[in-house]
């Protein structure tokens, strides 16, 4: 009878223990959302888009899908941009016709584990994910140049990192991979809709007309990071500050950017007949 009294007991301490991991683990990830939703940014501009027409691609799914129903409920014609020269230069001068225009690329923050070698812009022999690092490096170098380009045309050109999305794209993870994944997916990404903020913001907001060439976060206006600077922007309109945050040095080489700008147009093959910005 002691023996079963010892066994009842310890089966009851370890239930007891178990109870407690599992509310610890419950409760971490109750506050860890909470966080999460307290600092998304989130576009708080109430701006109808009634006679603008918004181009976007990658608007079946995720964030892109996000961002093209808040600019439909917003009164926006939307077109899905085909990837194509004939389309692209449409799209060029329908920008400049509609002036004031806007440009929002979608980057990342992961683009600081990678770099951009100018020798090999598609390093296909590395492992997958460093493909990815840098494309995002691109888009911004990409942004940036693009938007000195067209600096006094009337369209703006800025970048943005959304955050890490569930965006649908981890689904292909194979099991066991996905069992891991998938709690750490729902305890530290944004959903889509989360992560569509500072696209919209960036597409629409009021206090951002005639800025170009920056790169945001999060909608975010007040908050410092080690490697942010506060800038002050007057527009005929209005005067206020906004959030800039810091980009590595090497993103923001002008000559490497214009460097870049060349070799694409020789990856896409664009002939010099064709128009060029």
């Amino acid at each position: 009878m002691m023996v079963f009294g010892i066994e009842i007991t310890l089966w009851l301490v370890c239930g007891v223990i178990l109870s407690l991991i599992v509310a610890a683990v419950v409760f971490f990830f109750v506050l860890l959302q909470l966080f999460i939703y307290m600092t998304t940014g989130v576009c708080k501009s109430k701006r109808k888009m009634n006679g603008k027409t918004v181009i976007i691609t990658g608007c079946t799914s995720g964030i892109g899908k996000e961002t093209a129903r808040d600019l439909a409920h917003r009164g926006a014609r939307l077109i899905m941009a085909c990837r194509n020269v004939q389309a692209a230069n449409k799209l060029k001068d329908l920008l400049k016709r509609s002036k004031p225009s806007r440009v929002v690329v979608v980057a990342s923050e992961l683009y600081r584990l990678a770099s951009l070698n100018l020798d090999n812009l598609n390093p296909v022999t590395t492992f997958p994910a460093y493909l990815y690092y840098v494309s995002k490096y691109a888009n911004i170098v990409f942004s940036l140049e693009l938007a000195r380009r067209l600096e006094g045309t009337g369209i703006t050109v800025n970048c943005l990192h959304p955050g890490l999305i569930d965006s649908g794209i981890w689904r292909s993870v194979p099991a066991p991979l996905s069992w891991g994944l998938y709690l750490i997916i729902r305890g530290f990404f944004k959903t889509p809709k989360q992560g569509a903020q500072t696209t919209i913001h960036l597409a629409v907001s009021e206090e951002l007309e005639g800025v170009t060439g920056k790169y945001f976060l999060d909608c975010r206006v007040s908050i410092l990071t080690f490697d942010s600077i506060l800038v002050t922007s007057n527009t005929s309109s209005n005067s206020f500050q906004f959030q800039e945050y810091g980009l590595s040095s090497g993103v923001k080489d002008p000559a490497k950017a214009k460097k870049f700008w060349e070799l694409s147009e020789t990856i896409v093959n664009l002939q010099s007949s064709d128009p060029k910005i």
